[in-house]
């Protein structure tokens, strides 16, 4: 077992070794025949669109494509390969948690804002689980995904004061018609077989002013966790398998030369049959039943979403006008067993002894209706000075339902429903002011004023009680101030200030819980680097972050109910993040990103987490680092070739606290259990040929079949009984693709 300053070696090491020798011949040997030029990124981070090396912001721009063709097309995938970005989550396909720059989500209010092009997705709200539904739209028609890290506040919001994902649509073509079709088989080992299904078309309908795409894909893939015998619902195969489709279309008109239009349409929907989750005994922790056996009950579930949105944008007088309308739903639904977890409680309740229920059923469905529109006004690309001025009105209404019984004596515990409600108000303004041609400073403000309410509806009224419904009302500000100097073509370099906050919200009325969860709110400071060397040999990007994060909102527990409240202690992260992009010779290119966090509890922390200072933030590694290769190179024939791999580490991290013995030296006893989770490394390999307008690729991903848990919780049960749960990494897969472009 490596020891924590190993692995630090380790990675940067690694690194080193792949990029700094390969630098150094290259950079010997490089003639203007072998001289690489940088094909610019442009990205919309900032609501501009800027060259990503001129961007004062830390972002990282990936292109979906890129990683398709190693069979690597989920979200989790391409977070692990992104520096400072965390996933957690991987029970289901459905459930994901993202985290950004040391700000874990120990809530279901998400901490990480998601937009697809315009539009602001998924609910702010705890109450309808907006945290862990992060949408994977890798699948539709994606251009690109811009990944910004730190807090966004001012151009985008509450609940981004992690950062925010943004996915970049494709816009239609206006000119030529062009499509294509894709075919990816995998095989994984101890699963089935997972096929993948893809097309899209682009058309003008009238040349040069109206253009239009359609996309689809479809998705079976098999599970790879097998069912114990001694589970109530018996013994069964491949368990967590799941299906899903997505469709998309998108118009894009040119009304005028000064004035154009877009419409998307986007829907996805899974369905799946169990999940991925092992029980663990112990400690020394290890599987109860098997590496890939669960005794969990079956479950059915399904997860929907559909998007509509429309932007107008009109130049006029040096300005330009952009309206963007949105309105989504998303719901989720599912029954599963959980007699292993509730069994238990259920029997308490029941009066009668826990070997009598035999089966939980536990029904758990959110759902989310949200509007948002937004007007903003920019002016035209300038030397000296830019602005832009907006306002923005969101509604979602959510609504979260549970019901538990016990069977056979058919005993309902609970069947209770939170619907509520989010309306946010805010106008905002960034202004940048060009000092000289090389040094700018730009200034962002933002007013949002969010009232939210809550209701509490039960049946049974056992466990909880049914209330009326509970109102909060708050007004949040946020700022941020950049500087940025570019001394070369070369080189750019920034430093930046921002805060960002969650917003207040009414709490549910259970006593021994207060009635308000307040904001929790985060400043933060970064300075960055940014630029090329070697005459455009070498690329590299980095940045040095610290934040403050205070009056968090957390989950907290009494005599057996849970909510929402704001901890007692804040929360003090820093870290660094760099990526570095090698291109020594024509069609080879090197990729190399790392991040380092360190985010821990400023004090003792008594009435959420049972933790002392110091102990790690849940679910935040403190290193992660990723190494890709690629190189591209002629057969003959009107023929290509490629060869391509990659490495992605994630370092050792907690899921809850240990506890101890406090600053004024009483125990302290964790309310949520730490379960270590281990580090992995996992390996991902690519070869095949592009011939004419066909793509074929044969890939391998966990190349290792490296086992480990990506995720897992611990907490005591009923009685304090202790329960540990965890998801495990998927298998190794070898698959093939093949793409036909016309």
């Amino acid at each position: 077992m490596l020891t924590n300053n190993m692995k630090k070696y380790l990675i940067l090491s690694t690194v080193s070794a792949v990029i700094l020798p390969c630098a150094s011949a290259a950079s010997a040997e490089k003639t203007e025949d072998t001289a690489v030029a940088f094909e610019e990124i442009i990205v919309s981070a900032s609501r501009r669109d800027v060259s990503l090396q001129d961007t004062a912001l830390s972002v990282t721009a990936v292109t979906p494509a890129d990683f398709a063709v190693g069979g690597l097309v989920s979200l989790r995938d391409i977070i692990e390969y992104t520096p400072g970005v965390i996933y957690s989550g991987g029970s289901s396909p459905i459930l994901n948690t993202i985290s950004m720059r040391g700000v874990s989500t120990t809530i279901s209010a998400p901490t990480v804002g998601i937009y697809i092009d315009e539009v602001p997705i998924g609910s702010r709200s705890g109450f309808a689980a907006g945290s862990a539904q992060a949408l994977d739209a890798m699948q539709a028609n994606i251009e690109r995904v811009e990944v910004i890290k730190g807090p966004q506040g001012t151009l985008y919001g509450s609940s981004s004061m992690g950062g925010v994902i943004r996915y970049i649509t494709k816009d239609p073509s206006k000119n030529d018609m062009s499509g294509s079709a894709k075919v990816d088989l995998s095989t994984m080992k101890e699963g089935g077989i997972t096929q993948l299904y893809s097309a899209s078309l682009t058309a003008p309908i009238v040349e040069d002013k109206l253009g239009v795409n359609v996309s689809g894909y479809y998705k079976d893939a098999d599970g790879f966790i097998d069912r114990d015998v001694s589970a109530a619902t018996g013994a069964a195969e491949d368990v967590n398998g799941y299906e899903s489709y997505g469709i998309s279309a998108k118009v894009v008109a040119n009304l005028s030369d000064d004035f154009s239009g877009s419409f998307l349409y986007l829907r996805t929907k899974t369905d799946f049959t169990g999940e991925n989750i092992i029980t663990l005994s112990g400690p020394p922790f290890v599987p109860a039943q098997g590496r890939y056996l669960s005794e969990e009950g079956a479950s059915t579930q399904t997860g929907a979403f559909d998007l509509f949105s429309g932007n107008l944008k009109y130049n006029f007088s040096g300005m330009t006008l952009i309206s963007s309308t949105s309105y989504e739903t998303r719901s989720t639904s599912g029954v599963s067993d959980q007699v292993a977890a509730y069994g238990p409680l259920v029997a308490l309740f029941a009066g009668v002894s826990p070997d009598v229920i035999t089966s939980a059923p536990f029904v758990n469905s959110t759902g989310t209706d949200k509007f948002v529109q937004e007007v903003r006004l920019e002016s035209q690309e300038s030397t000296s000075f830019e602005w832009a001025f907006g306002g923005i009105y969101s509604k979602e209404t959510t609504s979260n339902r549970q019901k538990l019984s016990g069977q056979p004596v058919d005993f309902v515990v609970l069947d209770i429903n939170f619907p509520s409600e989010l309306v946010e108000y805010a106008a905002f303004g960034n202004l940048t002011y060009y000092v000289t041609e090389k040094f700018d400073v730009t200034a962002g403000v933002r007013v949002g004023r969010v009232e939210t309410s809550v209701e509490t509806i039960d049946g049974p009224n056992l466990i909880v009680t049914s209330n009326p419904p509970v109102f909060h009302n708050a007004t949040h500000d946020t700022y941020s101030l950049s500087a940025r100097y570019r001394p070369t073509d070369d080189l750019s370099l920034y430093i930046r200030a921002a805060n960002g906050y969650r917003p207040a919200t009414a709490a549910l009325p259970i006593a021994g819980f207060p009635p308000v969860v307040e904001a929790d709110t985060l400043w933060s400071y970064e300075i960055g680097a940014k630029g090329k060397a070697q005459d455009g040999l070498i690329s590299y990007d980095f940045s040095l972050w610290y934040l403050n994060w205070r009056n968090l909102q957390a989950s907290v527990f009494f005599q057996g109910a849970s909510s929402t409240a704001n901890a007692n202690s804040d929360v003090t992260a820093y870290g660094l993040e760099g990526s570095i992009v090698l291109r020594p010779l024509d069609g080879l290119e090197f990729i190399s990103n790392f991040a380092y966090t360190n985010s821990t509890l400023d004090s003792d922390e008594t009435y959420a987490f049972g933790a002392l200072a110091g102990e790690n933030m849940p679910g935040l590694p403190k290193w992660t680092a990723s190494i890709r290769a690629n190189y591209d190179f002629p057969l003959g024939q009107g023929m290509d070739g490629f060869v391509g791999g990659g490495l992605r580490y994630v370092g050792a991290r907690d899921s809850g606290f240990e506890g101890g013995i406090g600053a004024d030296g009483t125990q302290i006893n964790p309310l949520i259990l730490n379960l270590p989770q281990e580090d992995y490394v996992m390996a991902d390999v690519r070869a095949g040929v592009v011939w004419d307008n066909v793509t074929l690729s044969l890939y391998a991903k966990n190349l290792f079949n490296t086992y480990t848990y990506i995720s897992g919780t611990a907490r005591p049960g009923v009685g304090g009984a202790f329960r540990a749960t965890v998801s495990v990494a998927e298998p190794r897969s070898v698959g093939a693709m093949i793409k036909l472009d016309f």
